[in-house]
């Protein structure tokens, strides 16, 4: 089995060229993203409006059917006042046809406005479909390059991941995790030795502490200025 120290630094190497690929995408996942929100966001006012609309043309379909019905109750409760026994049943049925005025009058002004509200609701849902138009246009534009620039990609990064599993299955889970929560904090986990400094910090390392990661390559041995792994310049990497 190959030294600790050895892989952790083909490791390191992977994660490097894994960074690079994810590099080249540059902010183009982030926007293919924040396009697909623009688009439910705009599908999703344009359904509102769409449901607005379907009411208001639902309720001027139906509204002569709802005068007819309230003209109907009002005359049954005309009707009724004059067989009433008291006055308190009178004054429940003059509540009643009241309230069954106050309703005809709700509709028939509904019904004088809709003309210009739906002409109004017409103009915004034509706006809408228009932004959500555009949107997808864009989201389509954007999905288009992603996915030009990641086909060259994909193959490589696969044999990459593909690689990174199989080695991080011969590492011990603590090293392991130890340079997954330096990772957190610096891309280049695992450095090599140059000229006695940290390359990832570059800060000097003292000598004996450079002998003791040559003669021990299943140890783990970090900077103590930036906290990465370090390990010989001239161990193989892929």
């Amino acid at each position: 089995m190959q030294p600790l120290m050895t892989l952790l630094a083909e490791l390191s190497t992977i994660d490097a060229h894994l960074d690079e690929l994810q590099e080249d995408l540059g902010d183009l996942p982030k926007e293919v993203k924040d396009c697909e929100r623009t688009v439910k966001t705009r599908t999703a006012l344009a359904e509102e409006t769409q449901q607005l609309l379907s009411e208001l043309l639902a309720f001027r379909a139906n509204a002569h059917i709802m005068l007819q019905e309230i003209k109907d109750k009002e005359a049954q409760y005309t009707e009724q006042q004059f067989q009433v026994r008291n006055n308190r049943e009178f004054d429940a049925i003059t509540k009643e046809i009241e309230s069954l005025r106050e309703e005809r009058n709700r509709i028939i002004e509904e019904q004088r406005t809709s003309a210009v509200k739906e002409d109004n609701i017409r103009q915004i849902l034509t706006q809408q479909q228009q932004d959500l138009a555009d949107a997808q246009e864009l989201l389509s534009d954007k999905e288009k390059e992603l996915d030009e620039l990641s086909s060259g990609h994909n193959n490589e990064m696969k044999s990459l991941m593909s690689r990174r599993v199989e080695l991080s299955k011969t590492i011990d889970a603590l090293p392991l995790a130890d340079y997954e929560r330096i990772r957190t904090f610096h891309l280049e986990a695992a450095v090599p030795l140059r000229k006695n400094c940290c390359s990832g910090c570059f800060s000097a390392v003292p000598a004996q502490k450079i002998v003791e990661i040559r003669n021990n390559p299943n140890k783990l041995f970090l900077c103590e200025h930036c906290g990465r792994i370090l390990f010989p310049e001239d161990m193989k990497q892929v």
